[in-house]
């Protein structure tokens, strides 16, 4: 079963239990119900162990048996991973495998970081049953009817219960895990999807299906697809275009570029500091001991600045499913990871001498101001994604979802509102940026401001921060020139970009499946395992809000646990 009882029972039940129950019972109810128990977690040990023995006489190639979204499989081991390889590799066997047996098949789509839709004939079904079966002797190959309720077991396509009659829409995959590890990195999410369209047995000269004349022998999509509901019989000679790098048979649209993709470049810049560093920490106490005004607490508080590498999981997160990022620009002031391939031609190291260029005054400790500055980063593309190094990619994503095909960038409000009052002295930081945007954008255009935004990747436009730049070139050099944060500053990437974009015609809001949580909560050990075994979260973002009065090794070990098992791969980044 992929749900668990706590998914079943509403939130303000469990609220309630948590408070009344004692905290030993409720960790052991939290542990039945997140399989953490040590009965629970030896009884998966030995079904994996006899997985595995099973599979020694029935594969042809190095397996290890994992568990993955509650299901057993075997996968392959690989010691790199990325999801758009997978999605190619997983859909080129299926059409390799119909291409053998003589069935005709169509290539429905194959979006950046999506799964390829191929089609075939429902009258092919027997056939496909057989090409794919052959494709899996001695392959751990396996399918899973798409549902609507998600609730389909998966079954190698050789079992007699794969493609059962009834189905019209499958997955069709291979699982593959990190050497060692019990827990796969992909299953059915990255598999390619196979569809058995309807063939019309008689002409319909005004189709209620599709709304338009069909002739015998057209094909009918089984459910929705960006591009046709129908295959006009005097259409099925497909068109040749590479798929992959492969040459395929691909539905006969007068263009492979749809008006939704995005074709334009995207990059990526993160701002990275190692507070541990001993020189940058002698830079920060000169700079705060030559200050003339007392900081807030959070301005410059130990948890801004720590580093619990983090940087290096959320680069292999961004590996892993955002492969389409073109170039990837770090900021950072006089420092590198030590673990951080320099050699690599995707990542540009930047310091902050360079990006400020004579601009504001450093050495700087503050994010608003190092935010005023990226948009000058040169050779920056004219959109990317803006990151700190606490978020990370939780699944495939594309970028159609942080950018339109033209151009707009979307953003993702958070339920949290912006502060009546004015200003203050005693406002958190982050509650003063968004209140100097309420009144600038209020002075600007008359519109009121309420909300804040997720902690997300950040899509941003070079051409809105350059007019912005522009337009309030005052408020940006007086942010810029704070060497840790102020009252005064603006909160430019992370929330007036948003705002002016929305309300200039160049932004608008988007959707993402999205997990945050304080680390310095009690209930955050207890969500991250759930997340290990769900992975349903397209990005997520594990903040340290303020956790110096928590056990610095307790947090580490907690955090080190989740994203190792998350991210067990070493990226292209690292050495």
């Amino acid at each position: 079963m992929r749900s668990t009882v706590a998914a079943l029972v509403p939130q303000r039940v469990q609220q309630k239990v948590y408070r009344a129950v004692p905290a030993p019972v409720w960790e052991l109810v939290r542990d039945v119900g997140t399989g953490a128990t040590p009965w629970q977690r030896r009884a998966r040990e030995a079904r994996l162990r006899r997985l595995q023995q099973e599979a020694v006489d029935a594969v042809d190639v190095p397996v290890t048996a994992v568990t993955y979204q509650g299901e057993r499989f075997l996968a392959r081991p690989l010691d790199r991973f990325r999801a758009a390889d997978v999605l190619a590799g997983n859909a080129g066997l299926v059409a390799d495998a119909l291409e053998a047996a003589g069935i005709r098949y169509l290539v429905i789509d194959a979006p950046v970081q999506r799964n390829r839709v191929l089609a075939v004939a429902a009258d092919d079904r027997a056939g496909v049953r057989a090409a794919l079966a052959a494709a899996g002797d001695r392959l751990p190959l396996y399918a899973r009817q798409l549902h609507p309720a998600d609730d389909r077991p998966s079954a190698l396509v050789t079992a007699p219960r794969a493609f059962a009659e009834g189905g019209s829409a499958y997955t069709v995959f291979q699982v593959y895990a990190a050497q060692g590890r019990s827990e796969a990195v992909s299953g059915p999410d990255l598999g390619c999807h196979l569809e058995f369209w309807d063939t019309r047995a008689e002409d319909s000269p005004a189709d209620n299906e599709t709304g338009e004349p069909l002739s015998a022998g057209s094909w009918v999509a089984p459910r929705r697809n960006r591009w046709a509901d129908a295959v006009p019989a005097e259409l099925l000679t497909p068109v040749r275009r590479s798929v992959d790098g492969v040459t395929r048979p691909c539905l006969p649209t007068l263009s492979e570029r749809h008006a939704f993709d995005v074709h334009f470049p995207i990059d990526a810049v993160y701002t990275w500091v190692d507070g541990n560093d001993p020189a940058w920490q002698r830079r920060k106490a000169a700079a705060q001991g030559a200050g003339e005004r007392e900081l807030n607490e959070f301005a410059s508080n130990d948890s801004r600045f720590l580093s619990r590498d983090e940087l290096r999981y959320s680069l292999r997160s961004l590996d892993m499913y955002a492969g389409w990022i073109r170039h990837v620009y770090l900021v950072t002031d006089q420092q590198v990871p030590e673990w951080l391939d320099t050699s690599n031609t995707r990542i540009t190291v930047v310091d902050h001498r360079d990006l400020f260029g004579g601009r504001g005054q450093l050495p700087t400790f503050n994010s608003h101001a190092i935010e005023s500055q990226l948009h000058h980063i040169p050779g920056l593309s004219d959109h990317y994604l803006y990151l700190n190094d606490d978020v990370f990619f939780g699944r495939p994503v594309g970028p159609e979802q942080f950018f339109a095909g033209n151009g707009l960038a979307h953003f993702f409000t958070s339920p949290a509102k912006i502060g009546l009052g004015d200003t203050g002295a005693f406002d958190r930081p982050v509650m003063s940026g968004a209140k100097n945007n309420r009144d600038l954008l209020f002075k600007t255009f008359d519109r009121a401001i309420t909300s804040k935004f997720k902690h997300v990747p950040i899509a941003q436009r070079r051409d809105v921060l350059l007019e912005l730049e522009e337009r309030c070139a005052d408020v940006f050099a007086e942010t810029a020139r704070h060497q840790f944060r102020d009252p005064a500053d603006i909160a430019i990437a992370s929330s007036l970009h948003h705002y002016y974009a929305f309300l200039t015609g160049r932004a608008v809001e988007g959707r993402l499946r999205y997990f945050y949580t304080d680390i310095a909560a009690p209930e955050t050990a207890g969500r991250l395992r759930r997340l290990l075994r769900t992975r349903d979260r397209d990005v997520m973002c594990l903040n340290d809000h303020d956790s110096s009065g928590l056990d610095p090794e307790l947090q580490h070990r907690m955090l080190h646990a989740f994203l190792t098992e998350y991210f067990p791969l070493p990226s292209s980044f690292e050495k």
